[in-house]
């Protein structure tokens, strides 16, 4: 038994209507996404440069304090600390970009839905259409 041109082609129609539903998801969850990042960014270098200019502060004030004492070395200390915390911290960062979730959960979940709804239907008619 053959499938006709125009069933054929409906089905062809659905499934465009399928995969541009599918796009428009992810389209979506993108743009929610990037708005998510942008803020998370914005928010993350204002932090970032207040941290600066106060360890700036500190460590300035470490070095006039104990320069009679140790000279140079209360410099080599401080970057030696400051390097350790930034090791650590980027660590830390790798650690949980490797924990997080995947991008566009909800879009892969949903072509999962769809590929398996559609694996089943056409086996279904496979397994129909031999016994005829």
């Amino acid at each position: 038994m053959s499938l006709s041109f125009d069933a054929l082609g409906r089905a062809l129609q659905h499934l465009g209507r399928l995969l541009l539903l599918r796009a428009d998801l992810a389209a979506e969850e993108a743009a929610l996404l990037s708005r998510l990042w942008l803020r998370w960014l914005g928010l993350a270098l204002l932090a970032l440069a207040l941290l600066i200019v106060a360890l700036g502060a500190v460590v300035a004030w470490l070095t006039l304090l104990l320069w009679d004492r140790f000279g140079l070395g209360t410099l080599g200390v401080a970057a030696l600390l400051l390097a350790l915390v930034a090791l650590r911290l980027l660590f830390w960062v790798g650690a949980a970009a490797a924990a997080a979730p995947a991008p566009l959960t909800r879009t892969r979940a949903a072509l999962a839905e769809d590929y398996e709804a559609l694996a089943g239907t056409l086996a279904a008619r496979r397994d129909g259409g031999a016994g005829k």
